[in-house]
């Protein structure tokens, strides 16, 4: 087996020990290495994570922080993805971060801008923290859009891909960047939070084998891979 299951009886705990495992995974990392790199994802599940997170005392300047996908908007659009991490750690403008999206993404839907930014970290990330959605996505790996399956690949040289949904999310209907499976494994710490009954029954379905149709499998099943999966009602 590939992957820890912690259970919490609330979610409060559920955030604080994912908080304190992001706060382990730097305070490591500053030790070793004197910086810390992370990737983290957006959506509403992680973000009481982030804000505890920003409470720790943690020299913030030497930390940098990347999505694990983006969408493909402005920056300051209300959707942007690196516009809601930042919103968790409003008191640390000197942290850096990393955007997967050019500034004006007028031109195309391409990944070229996230593999050149992404070409300064060729070493592992401190820590990944996860999503997963109700159709077993994970980053913006998106089961049954083009280009996926390379994008699944654990051997593709590209970090990041551009991927658009055969069903745009109604909540954020945008062609996306995502990190690739293998660069998502690519790091010492992954940490995978699931909320609800019904997540954890993807995720049950996804833990019993590795499925290209359940895109979080893949990182489950991978060879080596350690994902610490937090579960909460």
């Amino acid at each position: 087996m590939s992957w820890q299951l912690h259970s919490f009886k609330v979610r409060e705990e559920l955030y604080a020990a994912c908080a304190q495992a992001l706060e382990r995974a730097i305070c490591l990392a500053l030790l070793e290495r004197g910086s810390a790199q992370l990737a983290l994802a957006g959506g509403s599940t992680p973000l009481p994570i982030y804000r505890l997170l920003s409470e720790a005392s943690l020299d913030w300047k030497l930390l940098t922080i990347v999505p694990t996908d983006e969408r493909w908007v402005d920056s300051s659009h209300p959707a942007c993805n690196l516009r809601q991490l930042k919103s968790c750690f409003p008191q640390h403008a000197q942290m850096h971060w990393l955007t997967l999206v050019p500034e004006s993404g007028k031109q195309g839907v391409h990944a070229q801008f996230a593999n050149q930014t992404l070409a300064v970290w060729p070493n592992a990330f401190d820590a990944v923290l996860l999503g997963m959605g109700l159709d077993a996505h994970t980053a913006s790996l998106f089961p049954g859009a083009p280009g996926i399956a390379e994008a699944l690949d654990l051997h593709a040289p590209l970090d990041a891909h551009a991927i658009t949904p055969v069903s745009l999310p109604t909540e954020a209907p945008y062609p996306r960047i995502s990190l690739s499976a293998a660069r998502l494994l690519r790091s010492r710490v992954q940490i995978l939070p699931i909320t609800g009954t019904e997540k954890y029954t993807v995720f049950e379905r996804a833990s019993v084998r590795d499925d290209p149709a359940l895109p979080i499998s893949r990182l489950l099943h991978a060879p080596g891979a350690q994902l610490k999966v937090y579960w909460s009602p």
